[in-house]
């Protein structure tokens, strides 16, 4: 086990993958071969049905990107998981094997 698994704690790790929306955008990162996603990428796998936000109809995906935002990023940052760089619009994905033995637990075993 790296020093980063063990820098989250057991409470960090659950209270990560608690919300869907946190587990189905950490399902993205983790599935991104280079660790780097966009905030539309995200949105767009959390919400697959809705249209993509500025198309002119305040869409649940809009609501989902201030929510991302001001909610499940900031989260995720604490927990040291993603740094979020706000002038491009892109999240970098730290591997954390605790947080992702937990999530797949949680997401095939509890959803």
């Amino acid at each position: 086990m790296s020093d980063d698994d063990t820098r989250i704690s057991t409470e960090t790790a659950l209270e990560v993958v608690k919300p869907s929306e946190r587990r189905h955008a950490l399902a993205r990162m983790i599935a991104s071969e280079d660790d780097v996603v966009t905030l539309d990428d995200l949105v767009e796998h959390v919400a697959p049905e809705n249209p993509p936000p500025g198309t002119g109809q305040t869409t649940a995906s809009e609501r989902l990107v201030i929510e991302l935002t001001h909610v499940h990023l900031p989260k995720l940052t604490d927990a040291g998981l993603v740094d979020v760089d706000d002038r491009s619009e892109t999240i970098r994905y730290h591997p954390n094997e605790r947080v992702e033995k937990l999530h797949r637990f949680v997401t095939t075993e509890l959803d």
